[in-house]
């Protein structure tokens, strides 16, 4: 068995059912639209702060059980322009007025 065999062995392993099979009776729709106000919102500073979306976005998604998730994917560049800003973000709030 070479390298790849084994990572798809893994990766077939790993994988959890209840993060990915859609269950009868559950209203993904409801999470998702909830998910999807808070992305847009989300999309919406980010690109406010200068870090294109090419670079970083926030995406709408449901778990298992509908609730609203959202999720961050983003290239390295953005990954580093997130953490400036949450570096700036956490020096403003602890400055003294």
């Amino acid at each position: 068995m070479d390298k790849e065999d084994d990572f798809g062995a893994e990766l077939a392993g790993s994988l959890d059912p209840d993060s990915w099979v859609w269950l009868p009776g559950v209203d993904y729709a409801a999470g998702w639209r909830v998910a999807r106000r808070t992305a847009d919102e989300v999309n919406s500073l980010l690109a406010a702060c200068g870090v294109e979306r090419s670079k970083m976005r926030a995406i709408a998604d449901t778990n298992a059980q509908g609730g609203a998730l959202v999720r961050l994917e983003g290239v390295l560049e953005g990954w580093v322009n997130l953490k400036e800003l949450l570096c700036l973000a956490a020096k403003v709030r602890v400055e003294p007025n």
